[in-house]
Formats: structure tokens, sequence, C-alpha cells
């Protein structure tokens, strides 16, 4: 196993140390053995997060790793944090409030010390576990496709081993861990998974752990080629919107589609248009019976038919400028240039971005969407904010640019990420300093849109 290990950390230039997050248990604690007797004398430092939920367990974990260290000379970092206070005031789950936690100290650890990435102990048992919660959340493809070894600042080494793999090290040199009693209790979907769904689909097939690894590689690349044929087709279809516009479709391109309600389909998603609206449009370009004045309606926006054309316009379309994210690239507006991408995120990937990147759900935030300059009526529900019930709150953008001590100029230059899917109005984001509720990364997130601002 060290080898194999080796392996893939020699594969690897972090270009600093990493920052091993170890929490006692098997996993992590073989990890940091890994790290300790590697022949690629990669520096390291660990960090142990204490969050006080089960009692003086809790404080052993602590004392197990921080002796750890001590006996081998190894940097340690520990914090404490009061996560049933946290879950309360923040209205998200336990399990959510000590990924939150963990992951805003790690990123602050980083930045401090230099480390470049975190090492998680996320083995290849916890990726299967996660492509069935995903399954049962109802994620489509994307949720299928499983771990990235490295993603978002976090290295997974352990993902290519399995959980029998890992035990067979500890033992066989020996090595001290902590077994968390909860993990044997059924109480959370992942347990149930573990502990009576996976050893039933062992007597079926003693290899599926290998085979659903495999899957996983495959469901990666169906996943890849899936979203690049939907941009090559959906650039091909689409024409260049004319002001007012928020999507013009090429009927005629639609139509020699190989794919064309698949493709149209995920075109008018976000504007809320379900599946009937797709049906009836392909119907009509099928037939020939594409005619002008065909409107169909939104919650949010209208479709409009020309005899050549579909198009998609706001409700409230008043010919503000504004840009059309179609996907993956480079955008600008009013000389604010900044990019837009996709990426894998799970539980263990840190929701707190760098100043400058703004991360959502891409279920929620799906492409197309709209960035433009803010007007009067525009509203969010922003990240945190309850009102007196202890709701999550509605603020007019107006309000939150007082909150923000914004100037004239600020307001003027103040770019917004219009919601998809939404009422007209609502904003996803106030770019690069506010996040909607809606719109925000939780435990259900497959992937993220990140937007950047470039210099």
């Amino acid at each position: 196993m060290q080898a194999r290990f080796d392996s893939i950390l020699s594969g690897l230039d972090p270009g600093g140390k990493f920052l091993l997050a170890v929490s006692g248990g098997v996993d992590s604690m073989c990890m940091a053995s890994l790290f300790l007797n590697s022949s690629c004398k990669v520096g390291f430092a660990v960090a142990h997060c204490n969050f006080h939920l089960r009692g003086e367990d809790s404080d052993l974990d602590e004392k197990l790793v921080e002796d750890w260290c001590s006996s081998h000379g190894i940097a340690f970092h520990k914090a404490d944090f009061d996560t049933v206070e946290y879950s309360r005031s923040r209205g998200v789950s336990i399990e959510m409030a000590a990924r939150e936690l963990r992951y805003e100290w790690f990123g602050d650890l980083c930045r401090d010390n230099g480390y470049s990435l975190v090492a998680v102990a996320h083995n290849a048992d916890d990726n299967a576990e996660t492509l069935f919660l995903n399954l049962l959340r109802g994620t489509g493809l994307r949720g299928l496709i499983g771990m990235e070894r490295v993603s978002g600042g976090i290295f997974r080494p352990l993902l290519g081993f399995s959980r029998q793999d890992i035990l067979e090290y500890a033992t066989s040199t020996g090595l001290v861990w902590r077994e968390d009693r909860t993990n044997a209790e059924s109480m959370c979907k992942r347990n149930i998974l573990r502990n009576e769904v996976f050893p039933l689909l062992k007597k079926v097939n003693p290899s599926f752990l290998s085979v659903i690894t495999g899957d996983m590689n495959r469901f990666r690349q169906d996943h890849k080629a899936a979203r690049a044929f939907f941009d090559l087709e959906s650039s091909r279809v689409m024409k260049r919107p004319k002001e007012g516009e928020l999507v013009r479709i090429d009927s005629e391109a639609l139509g020699k589609s190989p794919a064309a309600e698949y493709v149209l389909f995920h075109i008018l998603e976000p504007y809320g248009f379900n599946p009937s609206v797709t049906r009836s449009l392909l119907d009509a370009v099928s037939s020939g019976g594409l005619r002008s004045g065909m409107v169909y309606y939104s919650d949010s926006a209208r479709v409009i038919t020309s005899s050549d054309s579909i198009i998609v316009c706001p409700l409230s379309g008043n010919g503000d400028e504004f840009v059309l994210v179609n996907g993956d690239g480079e955008y600008s507006l009013d000389g604010v240039s900044f990019s837009v991408r996709t990426v894998d995120w799970d539980m263990e990937t840190p929701v707190k971005q760098p100043d400058g990147t703004v991360a959502m759900d891409a279920s929620v935030l799906t492409f197309p969407f709209v960035v433009r300059h803010w007007r009067e009526g525009d509203w969010m529900c922003p990240l945190g904010v309850r009102n007196t019930s202890g709701r999550r709150g509605r603020k007019k953008m107006s309000d939150i640019f007082v909150d923000l001590k914004y100037s004239l100029n600020d307001k003027e230059k103040a770019l917004v990420v219009e919601l998809p899917s939404a009422r007209p109005g609502r904003i996803a984001s106030l770019l690069w300093k506010r996040v909607d509720e809606d719109a925000r990364l939780n435990e259900k997130t497959a992937s993220a849109v990140l937007i950047v601002r470039k210099p």
C-alpha cells in the first residue's frame, strides 16, 4: 500500500506543504502514517477539529492525534467548535455545520501558513456511498461521477484504496486509531448504506466496489461527452440575441440536431419552461408549422416565435445591458471581465471562496443565465439573513447596498446574477459580495458554478 501511495504522491507537485485533516479514525490515521513513511519526503502538518459532539470520546480523539504528532515531530493545529450552536443559528444540519466550520478553518490555515493542499482520507467505499446517495437525491448524471482525487484545493490520496485495504495496512503496521461508535449505528443514510446495503451487494457480487469504481470513471467520461455535445449543439443552434432578448434559437438549425429535444429542453429549462413547452415547439418545428406570434410563459420569461426563430425574453425586459452566460468561458460587461467554470463539488469541498470568487449550486444556477446591472425592484434572500420569526429574510438590493455602505458609483457598477426559473427581479448573487439562500452550496450539491473576477 505504501508503494501505491508513494506513486500517487510522486505524481503531484503541491508547491509547498500539505495540511492533513486527521480525525483519529482509522482512515485518517492511516493517511497520516503513509505520509510520514513516504519515500517522497513531502512536508506536511496535521489539523484536528474537535466538534464536541461525542463528549469524552471527542477529547480522546484529539489527544490521540496530538500525541501522534508530538511523538513524530509533526506540526499540530487544533480547533474547538460549538457545532450545535452553529447548526441552530444557521439553520443547517449538524453534518453541514461541521463541514462548513472545518473547511473555513482549513482555508484560514492554508492562507496563514502556506499549505498548498488539504489532504482528506476519503476512500473508495466513501466514493461509492456518495454515488448511491446522489442516486437517491436525484442529481442526474452529474452526481454519478464520484469524487475527484484533486479538486477545489482538496487532495484525496486514499480514493483508490478500499476500506479493507486501509484496515489491513493499519493492522499489519500496528497503527493505533479511535473508533467512532456512531459509525456502527444506522442512524443516517450513509451509515445505512455502509452497514446494511453494501454487505448485501457484496453477497451478490464480491467485487461490486471495483465494479462501481469503474462505472464512476465511465460516468465521468459520459458526463464530459454529454456536456461537450450540448455545448457544441447549443452554440450551433443559438444566434446572437437582439436587444431585450435572453436567447434566440435558429429553428432550422434546431430541427437538424440529432437530439433536438434534449438541446431545446436544456436551453429553456433555466427559464422555467417545462417539457410540454419543449415538445410543443419541436412539433411545430418538425411539421413546418412554426409561425410568428406563438407565445409561452413561465414565471420569469416568455418564449415568442418568429417564422425562423425561437426567442426567450424576460417578462420585465426593459433593454438593460446584460451578458448571457451560455456555459463555461470568459465574459465581460462594462469593462468587468470574469470567468465562469463548473466544478465537481461534494460535502468535503470548502464553501468559502477567495475574494473575487463566488460559488453557487449548478443545479440552481443553470446555463444559460444572465449577468447584468442591478435595477430597482431587484431582491434576494441573502445567505444567513433571518427575519424576526427565524425564517430566511428577503431584502431589496437597495437595502443591501446600504448595509455594504456602497457609494452611488459602487451601485452603478454593481453586477448581479439573475436566478433562473424565478420571478422577475430575483437575484442569485450580488457578484462577489452576497449569495441567495436558494443558490448556496449545500449537502445536495453535486457540482458548483464558479464566477471569478479577472484583474
